[in-house]
């Protein structure tokens, strides 16, 4: 439970110190949208920023395709500033889980006093219970 703690705590202080990044990235895919939306005459801006964020994320359904070729060549771009977007919060989530597992080694580190506290509790005790015996016998 801590572990999930940290890492969401830490996940969040890294996406707000590099919002300049993947703000920019949204924003550069959304407006990629509304640039198809106007290249492409079948196409809404809403179905266009669809589009772009199905795109951007890799998704693809498939069922809203670029018909020309500047419009297909804004779909490849948005493709690779989604991949690259993907990787940015990747990154961030692998540098969050390692700050967790760093800030839970000090609870690492009382589970193991735990341990060692009750295998010394366990020694004495079956000290006890054999001096105990052979003072019987």
């Amino acid at each position: 439970m801590r572990f999930s703690i940290e890492f969401t705590r830490a996940f969040f202080v890294l996406l707000r110190h590099i919002f300049p990044v993947w703000g920019g990235m949204a924003i550069l895919i959304s407006l990629m949208g509304i640039v198809i939306a106007q290249l492409e005459e079948e196409l809404s801006f809403s179905d266009a920023l669809y589009f772009s964020w199905v795109t951007g994320t890799t998704v693809g359904y498939g069922d809203l395709t670029p018909t020309t070729g500047n419009t297909r060549v804004l779909a490849i771009i948005v493709a690779i500033m989604g991949i690259i977007l993907t990787g940015t919060i990747v990154s961030i989530a692998i540098e969050a889980a390692k700050i967790a597992v760093e800030n839970s080694i000090s609870i690492q580190d009382f589970k193991q006093s735990i341990r060692e506290d009750t295998q010394r509790r366990s020694a004495r005790r079956r000290r006890r219970q054999s001096e105990e015996g052979k003072e019987e016998g």
